[in-house]
């Protein structure tokens, strides 16, 4: 399936500079929010102009969007406090435009995803779960693609957003600054709105116990100083 939507992607690319992808011709055919509101809300900032999403950028977060809405609400999640740390880190506006689109498209990857892995009603298997990571890689092949502004950037952030610190994570067992800044700051948001997410299997965690168990993964999953200024920024979100 993957490489049907790579060969469609960059069909999209090689005519993207006479694309014009408008949010009326969305809608008309599905009922979620049209994308300029789901992507510039008072809930989730917009963001400078210098990072503002590609019109094809905006068709790929609908396609993820139409494949499983659970997976596009959770995006937009990430996207807001993504962002709202990334302001808290010191990003510039360059910096923060690209976190807003690599945020809203860290899991581009999933559309790939088989319906009985992606939409299972219980745990992963071992199998199923490395079908499940390699959303990782299938993401960032996607966007290099398309073609997408930033393209080398975007692809590198949403390949790398499941690294670990100490080098436990996936696909690339990066650690430490070997991990893109940017990629650090959406595992952070990632990671916790899927804990404070309910699953068939278990209930969705309160966001105290999330920073909890999320507290106890500093120096394996996290670096310590950003996830002391992540604390600040769900505080923010929830102001």
């Amino acid at each position: 399936m993957i490489d049907g939507l790579l060969a469609i992607a960059t069909k999209m690319a090689a005519i993207r500079r006479n694309l014009r992808i408008s949010i009326g011709f969305y809608t008309a055919y599905s009922d979620s929010p049209p994308l300029n509101r789901m992507f510039a809300t008072p809930e989730v900032p917009a963001p400078a102009p210098a990072g503002s999403i590609h019109p094809l950028g905006q068709a790929l977060i609908a396609a993820v969007d139409e494949r499983d809405r659970h997976t596009g609400a959770h995006c937009r999640r990430v996207c807001l406090l993504a962002v709202e740390l990334g302001r808290r880190v010191g990003l510039d506006s360059a910096a923060l435009g690209l976190l807003h689109q690599a945020a809203a498209l860290h899991d581009l990857g999933k559309i790939g995803i088989p319906d009985m892995v992606l939409l299972k009603p219980g745990r992963l298997d071992d199998e199923e779960w490395e079908v499940m990571r390699s959303h990782a890689d299938r993401g960032a092949r996607l966007i290099t693609a398309a073609g997408l502004r930033d393209t080398d950037a975007l692809a590198a952030i949403v390949r790398h957003h499941h690294e670990h610190i100490d080098g436990s994570g996936y696909p690339d067992a990066l650690r430490g600054d070997a991990i893109p800044l940017l990629s650090r700051i959406v595992a952070l948001a990632d990671s916790y709105d899927a804990m404070c997410e309910p699953r068939a299997y278990r209930d969705a965690l309160p966001p105290g116990q999330a920073l909890e168990i999320m507290r106890g993964e500093r120096g394996v999953k996290f670096d310590h100083e950003l996830f002391a200024l992540f604390e600040q920024a769900v505080a923010g979100v929830g102001d």
